[in-house]
């Protein structure tokens, strides 16, 4: 049996030959000489023996297996660190991560912990034996592998199974990963292209930056893609540099992934799908190339749940549709969905078909999502409630069986709370929560999730703290007692905050717009800690860092003058050029906010404005498609309120470039004043492509207009959606209340108009809305005349006298 092994592990990936050697009759015969003479076996050979016809793709639940198991069972005590660490390895390939053996492996462990002295014997205990620790023993695990990997001599791979292990239980042991990635910069060169690839992507799950070793592996691995001719090693190389991946390499790579993938095995197209998401990038020629392989007669009948999930997950979020491929993935997951007990499955499963608009019976959904209800962890309950609202809305799908399914979501909502009372761990509850929260949490469930952080403030600890502001902020959930507490930890234990994380926690406070009790020493305990580190950040997180105080109207001296050194800008080019284009976008438009904000709120300071090219770059490349239905419902009533149409303008661009829906001129009486003489206007309603002189007169707004009247005052009206509030509060974001502070600045008037208003009750007739104007734009007290007859009669006037 090793020997078969053996030979097989020569051979690619793609060229084994289980099946064949499975299904041989000698094989069946080999296997009854095992079964009856394992006893008369010794250790060593038992445990090999088992570790080759598990890794042959024999059924582990075949009697040749389960004897094997239970005659290493009998001998589990007696077995030396090298079998005993095999054994584990076998247990865990047969599903058995969590059974009575597993723990009696994890308890055998914990009492000869100091007794291992080999890293690649403890390598494979700590993967398997960390998920069943406790925290305590957790530590102690991450200390021996520290001192293993200085007393040993670790290769790549231990270090892989230890940072797998890690990532298992999200435990980022700052000393021992520092020590690994000096081990493995040192054998960069050495490392087989795809351990890298897995390596570098339990560094990501793992939250851990270093930026020598990020560069290091990106270098390595640009390196690889464009000479192998491994079609798997080339797909692994694709998904490890998706994420990191500009314009330019985003074509490179797509044009190799054009001749690799026909070449590729079911395990390479789902890496080219995940590598697709991870850079979001919508390649069409891939996407058909994927497309035209899945269509291949017996492609899916091998994939696994998961393969099959992850590919339908890719193409129906880039709207790849092809109907054949699409009913080949709808006929095997409805087969899985069928046959399936495992609750994470059933839940993966009815979420992808639902996205995939299948045409089940009604009662197959149904009957599998009731049959496991209480089975289901969090994250699976969450999952499960947005796929029945789907189906509750589609009346295709729910037919008969409407009130059932809303039945089954009610008891869905009640399980996720009842479970989530049952944490008593913080950490454990982050986990669940930064789940839910990226999977996008059902709005009626955020509210009782959140009120868990009540009972759990007291163990709230640093680490914890910056999980809840990562949590929060994700959420755009305004939880005021959670941010208070957040910021009494910060200030405590400041010494305990990660240079790097102090991001995480201005932001939370700058873009929800909250100031505890406590955000003076808090902004000031930040601001040391950012100004102590100027040197460690790299310039596009430091723009991120420096945008978050300026949304606090905080403004670091030190900070700026860094960030608008002529060697800091410089660098920051050179790094965006480096940078995924998203987020090469992202950095441009904070740096540009960031510098509109300290022209405005600090002009001692000197800093000159430099963002015309850029804003007008912007401006050219905006739409120009008509306005949303509620804007045009606004313009119109609006029009009449101030007395016609030349008394307001639409989609008006201010000073320094901010966006506004409408505005209108208000003389020191509170009358209307004629817009097209107090600066250019560019309405949406204007006929035809907007022509090059009307963009320069947008873009020079100061010098086409005539100076406002003593006592005149512009007003700005700006439509507000849900996203521009809390999810759970009619709070308006720190960017709107930045918005608001810096056009006041300006001397404007600033009226929001949120959408909660605008579609409450209250408002039911013209006249209505038309009130509910006048007095957002005039203020209560005003009775000023509607001019919308008297406008009207002018306008017909002039129009007769030009004919």
């Amino acid at each position: 049996m090793d020997r078969l092994w053996e030979l097989q592990k020569l051979k690619p990936d793609d060229n084994r030959e289980f099946r064949a050697i499975v299904e041989h009759p000698e094989f069946s015969h080999l296997c009854d000489i095992i079964e009856s003479n394992c006893r008369e076996f010794d250790d060593q050979s038992l445990i090999k023996t088992l570790y080759a016809v598990l890794r042959l793709e024999l059924d582990p639940s075949s009697k040749t297996v389960q004897q094997l198991v239970l005659e290493g069972q009998r001998r589990f005590n007696d077995l030396d660190f090298s079998e005993l660490s095999r054994f584990g390895v076998c247990l865990a390939d047969m599903g058995l991560h969590t059974s009575k053996l597993m723990g009696q492996l994890t308890g055998l462990i914990q009492d000869k912990l100091d007794q291992i002295n080999s890293i690649r014997e403890f390598s494979n205990f700590i993967n398997l034996c960390i998920s069943l620790s406790s925290s305590s023993f957790q530590i102690k695990l991450a200390n021996k592998a520290l001192a293993l990997c200085v007393s040993d001599k670790p290769t790549s791979r231990d270090i892989r199974r230890i940072l797998r292990a890690l990532t298992f239980v999200k435990f980022c042991h700052k000393p021992l990963l520092q020590k690994c990635t000096t081990l493995l910069l040192d054998m960069m060169n050495d490392i087989e292209p795809l351990e890298l690839c897995m390596i570098n992507r339990y560094y990501m799950l793992l939250g851990f930056e270093h930026d020598q070793f990020k560069n290091a592996v990106l270098d390595r691995l640009k390196s690889v893609y464009s000479e192998t001719t491994n079609p798997a090693v080339f797909a692994g190389v694709f998904e490890a540099l998706a994420p990191e991946a500009s314009s330019d390499l985003k074509l490179q790579l797509e044009d190799e992934a054009l001749d690799m993938i026909p070449k590729m095995s079911i395990d390479g197209i789902v890496r080219i799908c995940n590598g697709l998401r991870y850079m979001n990038y919508r390649s069409s020629n891939i996407l058909k190339r994927v497309l035209r392989y899945l269509k291949q007669p017996g492609v899916l009948d091998g994939a696994s749940i998961d393969k099959c999930i992850r590919i339908a997950k890719t193409l129906t979020q880039f709207h790849a549709k092809d109907e054949k491929v699409y009913d080949l993935l709808r006929e095997k997951l409805s087969k899985e969905l069928s046959n399936c007990l495992d609750p994470h499955d059933v839940s993966s499963l009815v979420s992808m078909l639902v996205d995939l608009e299948v045409s089940l019976p009604n009662t197959t959904i149904l009957s599998k999502i009731s049959s496991s209800l209480h089975h289901y962890n969090v994250v699976e309950l969450n999952r499960l409630s947005a796929s029945v609202k789907e189906i509750l809305h589609d009346d295709k799908m729910v037919s008969a069986y409407h009130s059932e399914y809303t039945d089954v979501l009610g008891d869905l909502n009640r399980l996720v709370v009842k479970k989530l009372d049952d944490i008593r761990s913080i950490y454990l509850f982050n986990d669940f929560m930064q789940t839910v929260v990226a999977e996008g949490p059902d709005l009626s469930l955020i509210d009782e999730l959140m009120q868990h952080y009540n009972k759990m403030l007291h163990k709230i600890g640093p680490q914890a703290a910056v999980d809840c502001a990562v949590i929060l902020l994700r959420a755009r959930y305004l939880h005021k007692p959670l941010l208070d507490t957040i910021a009494e930890v910060v200030i405590k234990y400041p010494h305990k905050i990660n240079f790097l994380n102090i991001k995480s926690i201005l932001l939370v406070f700058a873009n929800l717009n909250y100031q505890a009790p406590s955000s003076e020493r808090l902004l000031r305990t930040s601001m040391e800690k950012v100004e102590s580190s100027l040197d460690r950040y790299e310039p596009n997180f430091l723009i991120k860092v420096a945008h978050a105080m300026a949304l606090q109207q905080k403004f670091s001296t030190k900070v700026t003058e860094r960030l608008f050194s002529l060697d800091f800008l410089a660098k920051l080019d050179e790094v965006l050029k480096e940078m995924p284009p998203y987020q090469a976008s992202v950095c441009r438009m904070k740096l540009m906010q960031l510098n509109r904000a300290v022209r405005i709120e600090c002009p001692e300071s000197k800093i000159p404005w430099f963002h015309d090219d850029y804003c007008e770059l912007l401006l050219k490349q905006r739409s120009h498609s008509m306005l949303p239905k509620v804007l045009k419902d606004i313009q119109g009533i609006l029009s009449e309120v101030v007395g016609g149409a030349a008394f307001m303008r639409s989609w008006v661009v201010t000073p320094y470039y901010y966006n506004l829906d409408f505005e209108c001129v208000l003389d020191a009486n509170k009358t209307p004043l004629m817009c097209a003489d107090y600066g250019s206007v560019l309405n949406k309603s204007y006929p035809g492509k907007m022509s090059t002189k009307l963009l320069a007169d947008l873009m020079q707004w100061g010098s086409h207009k005539k100076e406002l009247p003593p006592g005149a005052q512009r007003v700005a009206i700006d439509f507000l959606t849900p996203k521009h509030l809390c999810t759970n509060s009619r709070h308006p974001l720190g960017q709107v209340e930045m918005k608001k502070r810096h056009l006041e600045m300006m001397g404007y008037k600033y009226v929001m108009i949120p959408h909660y208003e605008w579609f409450s009750m209250r408002l039911s007739t013209r006249d209505d809305f038309k009130n509910y104007l006048r007095e957002k734009i005039f203020g209560k007290s005003y009775t000023g005349p509607d001019k919308s007859k008297e406008s009207a009669a002018v306008f017909k006037l002039l129009s007769s006298l030009t004919r």
